[in-house]
């Protein structure tokens, strides 16, 4: 049974889409390696009692946890402000042979085999294809459709491409 929904994408469902995309891109990967390193040498230091070079480590690890991220997500937030195609209405109808999205000017149908990963966050649920491309639901969009889109792409998904957490918080993969 087909699932359809109307989405209006608002900043913070776009801001959290696109920090989820950063984090997880290579260079997020190795800033999280590199602050995880610099809070280890931290504690290497100050057990040495070489306590200058421990909180020297310790300030570097809490701008690259604290500052970056801050810094990331306020010109996010602002970038994502000023783009008009964050409030265009979007229709998503979920079915077993894919997925139809319609906007005002454009109609489309992407088959399940066209999406490579599912993954969730917070607050939204994320379907994206080999070019990036992505399909962002708000989850306080679709709190009544949730259960059923989210048992269609594990249906239609090969597992290892999925990663959501279900609505009762048990991570399903």
């Amino acid at each position: 049974m087909p699932v359809k929904v109307e989405i209006r994408l608002d900043a913070e469902s776009m801001v959290d889409y696109m920090l989820y995309q950063i984090y997880m891109s290579k260079a997020g990967v190795i800033t999280g390696v590199l602050g995880i390193l610099n809070m280890f040498l931290a504690v290497a230091f100050a057990m040495r009692r070489e306590l200058l070079y421990g909180l020297m480590f310790l300030a570097f690890t809490m701008v690259i946890f604290g500052v970056i991220p801050l810094i990331t997500r306020s010109r996010v937030e602002k970038k994502v402000s000023t783009s008009k195609r964050v409030w265009a209405p979007v229709t998503y109808e979920f079915s077993e042979e894919g997925v139809v999205t319609t906007t005002e000017s454009a109609s489309g149908k992407a088959s399940w085999k066209a999406f490579q990963r599912a993954a969730s966050r917070k607050r939204i649920l994320i379907l994206s294809n080999a070019s990036k491309q992505a399909i962002i639901l708000p989850v306080d969009q679709i709190t009544e459709e949730y259960t059923q889109i989210v048992d269609l792409i594990f249906k239609n998904m090969p597992a290892p491409a999925v990663r959501i957490n279900r609505i009762d918080g048990k991570k399903q993969s």
